[in-house]
């Protein structure tokens, strides 16, 4: 086994090296309990841990104002030092919403650019001569996700990939069907749990539960959950909640969709398409690279994350074969 520990990232490499498993948003929290990728490092040591190949661990916050988003894109010069007042002070949501969709960093000097700019382009360099790459990150605990507890996001120009990772998830839901059967209450329970602290951080933040008030960032994630609402929860519920938007409805309604919504499941590009993977699309395509992101939910990479990586080494073996 050999190990490294670089500025930003972390490698561990056990044969073989064409299998690269990395966790792009493990670096640490700062100013949000939520930033750090729950457990995504988790999920993937242990499925390194599984089948071998090289490990790339972020160690750096995705933060703009205070690290990378080794995600998203490399942004200019002149447009990183512009936008870095804007991050610092904290106040125009839309713009930095706007900009942390599309960008890695921000930058305070030309020098602090080319820092955060060298450490971008280093933790690629590691990940993009593998010929199966496996980027794991996290989805959070909200109804917006549910059903899925891992959703498997497809890149490339691999014709056959689609095909063969449809047919791998069909096999793995069941496979694993008495697991999702016994995890069930427990997984939407965590969602419940997770509800109920994003409405008390949106309470203490904006002094309110009123979506004119809060703003784009948690009012994005509120309309989110609201679709999947409609989606499963009573028509009858849905209207009350349009007419008397509170925590307590809203929890109501949230707590109505699970219990009519089924087990949870693995799925394919059902909750996120892979449009924010800016990092990715630049640096490791055009290719016939084999490249596949996962979303893991906060539950199964904290709670299950051997049985995570057990999934997924299931899946890398269906890869194989392509």
């Amino acid at each position: 086994m050999f190990i490294d520990f670089k500025k930003g990232y972390s490698i561990y490499i056990k044969k073989p090296e064409d299998l690269v498993i990395a966790a792009p948003h493990s670096g640490p929290s700062i100013n949000s309990p939520i930033a750090r990728d729950d457990h995504s490092d988790t999920l993937a040591s242990y499925l390194w841990n599984e089948v071998g190949g090289k490990l790339v661990l972020s160690n750096i916050s995705r933060n703009r104002l205070f690290g990378v988003d080794l995600n998203r894109d490399i942004p200019a010069l002149k447009i990183a030092l512009e936008n870095y007042k804007i991050f610092e002070l904290g106040i125009d949501l839309e713009k930095i919403d706007a900009y942390m969709k599309k960008y890695a960093f921000v930058a305070y000097s030309e020098e602090d650019y080319e820092r955060r700019l060298r450490i971008y382009q280093n933790f690629w360099s590691e990940i993009e001569n593998g010929r199966i790459i496996v980027l794991i990150h996290r989805a959070f605990n909200r109804l917006k996700t549910a059903p899925s507890i891992m959703d498997i996001i497809i890149f490339g120009e691999n014709k056959n990939l689609r095909s063969y990772v449809t047919e791998a998830i069909s096999k793995l839901n069941s496979k694993y069907y008495k697991f999702l059967q016994f995890i069930e209450n427990d997984y939407k329970q965590a969602i419940i749990a997770e509800t109920k602290r994003f409405i008390l951080d949106i309470m203490f933040s904006y002094n309110s539960f009123n979506l004119n008030n809060i703003g784009i960032i948690k009012r994005k994630a509120i309309e989110l959950d609201i679709e999947k609402m409609k989606k499963y929860a009573s028509p009858v519920l849905v209207e009350d909640l349009r007419r008397n938007f509170t925590p307590q409805n809203f929890i109501k309604i949230t707590e109505n969709a699970l219990s009519r919504m089924g087990l949870p499941q693995i799925t394919l590009e059902s909750v996120h398409d892979g449009s924010l993977a800016h990092g990715p699309k630049r640096k490791l395509f055009p290719s016939e690279k084999i490249v596949i992101e996962i979303e893991s939910t906060q539950f199964l990479s904290f709670w299950h994350p051997q049985i995570g990586s057990k999934i997924l080494r299931d899946l890398i073996e269906e890869l194989k074969n392509l």
